[in-house]
């Protein structure tokens, strides 16, 4: 399919500056894009659930416990299945992605679409997917050797790093990869770019800190407006309560994921700026 650039899609990179803000008005003078780019995120979510639901049913069909196995055939099994299914999900990501990079690209530029690199793409994120997994694994040992007291400050103090970093190379190297580079030029220069030029994603931090701070103060709020306007009613209270959980839940995830959708766009200047 081929995806034509918009006319209002700029001829060259918007500065760094204010980057998140020009990266939403690119993708709200392109809704289409932007639409599709949305659908192919809640399919991906659809096609996660559909695949969840499936593996559960031929796990109980062959009396594979999810609990810790107790003998090595069983052990052999259990990690055998896990890794197909950890390995079809993570196509189905690399699937939907790959799409939605082609919309993102084809905001700055004119775009042919083609699978013709999926099956690269697909390799590039089992190979980040190994990397970090096993980072994850020594990192589980470093806290197991913490003393119990302090793990719960030793994990957040180890997370949140470690989902920065995360989220930081995984776009970066998406964004190199279809801008042209090959499995391993994205794998070794996203890690080169998150640590050296950790200064050129300050807006893309930023946003994801700012939005968490603005929806931790709007919930905040909102629960001590129902606390005080519902304390002498003990059932309104809670039913209140309730109902603004749900509201909270709902209003998360939507507010955060439009931040992660504008991050993608900043993403992709970045590493055009940067390249």
């Amino acid at each position: 399919m081929k995806n034509a650039a918009s006319k209002t899609a700029p001829k060259d990179l918007p500065k760094l500056d204010y980057l998140f803000v020009k990266s939403f008005r690119l993708l709200k003078s392109n809704p289409n894009k932007a639409g599709l780019m949305v659908l192919f995120d809640v399919l991906f979510l659809v096609s996660a659930f559909g695949l969840q639901t499936l593996f559960k049913y031929f796990a109980q069909s062959l009396n594979i416990s999810i609990a810790i196995p107790k003998t090595t055939s069983a052990a052999f099994i259990y990690i055998a299945f896990s890794l197909i299914y950890y390995l079809i999900a993570l196509f189905a990501y690399s699937f939907f992605k790959y799409c939605i990079l082609d919309f993102i690209k084809s905001l700055f530029n004119q775009t042919v679409f083609s699978f013709k690199r999926l099956g690269q793409f697909y390799s590039l994120n089992i190979a980040i997917a190994g990397i970090f997994f096993a980072v994850m694994i020594a990192l589980n040992f470093l806290l197991a050797s913490i003393k119990q007291a302090y793990q719960p400050f030793a994990f957040i103090f180890m997370a949140v790093p470690y989902s920065l970093v995360l989220y930081l190379i995984v776009n970066t190297s998406h964004s190199l990869f279809y801008e042209g580079a090959s499995t391993k030029e994205s794998v070794k220069k996203s890690f080169s770019v998150t640590f050296t030029k950790i200064k050129d994603y300050r807006e893309i931090i930023l946003a994801l800190i700012l939005s968490a701070f603005a929806l931790w103060l709007l919930f905040f709020g909102s629960g001590y407006l129902i606390r005080m306007i519902a304390s002498k009613n003990y059932n309104l209270y809670l039913t209140s309560y309730a109902y603004f959980k749900q509201a909270s839940v709902i209003v998360f995830d939507i507010a955060f994921y439009l931040v992660i959708l504008i991050n993608r766009v900043s993403f992709y200047a970045t590493i055009r700026e940067i390249k």
